[in-house]
């Protein structure tokens, strides 16, 4: 978004990120069923009367709230699938921003999670089906590049989506993961299946044996 210029749209926009923070940190620590209006213009330090010029209820606040940091995610995904040069960079550098969106913002995330039945009622009309409309055109014009085979997209959309989806819940859960690993494990599963996750972890124990036996 453009930096306000005038003293009014600074102080509009001061007035948002106030609000928008205080409702963060009251979803993250009470959920959003516990959460009242009353308590995020407590925190926010602002009047009632201006909290009502910005939002009309929770639920618009929480979509917001919601909305302003996935655009970032969105943005960050959309331009990793732009640069890729073949399939497989397509899908890793896609994995990957996404994984990296995560750990920069590990509180968000866990309150997107915490706060996940709230979240997926937004799936079907709201950023979630915009997310996999974005995530459909890459995949479409990813094809059209000859970087994707030409598949059936719907479900190639649904597939990735969902487990780009679960990856981000397994790294708010699992902060110790490397995700540069993680994002390279789901694209070789993506790409070639089982199989090759398993060719390698059996020729490393025959190397094994081998320098094993040399070695007596």
């Amino acid at each position: 978004m453009p930096t306000p210029t005038g003293k009014r749209e600074r102080n509009k926009a001061a007035n948002r990120t106030a609000i928008l923070e205080a409702a963060r940190r009251c979803f993250l620590e009470l959920g959003y069923e516990a959460v009242t209006i009353r308590d995020v213009i407590r925190l926010s330090g602002l009047a009632a009367g201006t909290f009502y010029n910005y939002f009309p209820d929770k639920a618009s606040l929480f979509r917001a709230l919601v909305e302003v940091r996935l655009s970032k995610l969105q943005d960050r995904i959309h331009a990793a699938r732009e640069r890729a040069t073949d399939i497989d960079s397509f899908f890793y550098q896609s994995y990957l921003a996404a994984l990296q969106e995560v750990r920069a913002d590990p509180d968000f995330f866990e309150l997107m999670f915490r706060n996940e039945p709230v979240v997926r009622s937004f799936y079907n009309d709201n950023f979630f089906g915009l997310i996999m409309a974005s995530l459909k055109h890459d995949l479409q014009d990813a094809i059209t590049r000859g970087l994707v085979p030409d598949l059936d997209v719907d479900a190639l959309t649904a597939i990735s989506f969902g487990a780009g989806y679960e990856l981000a819940r397994l790294i708010a859960q699992q902060p110790q993961r490397d995700i540069e690993q993680t994002a390279r494990f789901v694209t070789r599963l993506f790409l070639e299946g089982l199989p090759a996750l398993t060719e390698k972890p059996k020729l490393i124990r025959l190397g094994s044996r081998l320098l094993g036996g040399a070695a007596r």
